[in-house]
């Protein structure tokens, strides 16, 4: 008889997150591992927290465009060797996405 796979540590802290929203890394740690997942540190726990926050606030840049954004766009744009290499790696970038 074989058992069905277990979730991933990461899948299992969402979970739980699901369901006690406001419950702590160390209180996470401590359910899941009586629930088998042996090497779950409460640290791990605040990493999968801050990353998936992270992933869901997305883009932290919004708003206009300032000087220091196309400062920074003028040496990529030097760094590709022009405008026109530039547009190319967008649009390639955005084919990749």
């Amino acid at each position: 008889m074989t058992q069905a796979p277990k979730i991933s540590k990461a899948d299992a802290i969402r979970s739980h997150l699901e369901t006690n929203p406001d419950a702590s890394p160390t209180t996470i740690a401590k359910a899941l591992r009586k629930a088998g997942y042996k090497d779950l540190t409460p640290q791990y726990v605040s990493t999968i927290k801050s990353m998936d926050k992270r992933k869901s606030a997305g883009t932290s840049r919004r708003g206009p465009l300032t000087g220091d954004d196309l400062i920074a766009t003028k040496e990529f744009v030097a760094k590709l060797g022009g405008l026109e290499r530039a547009k190319h790696s967008i649009e390639m970038l955005q084919k990749l996405n």
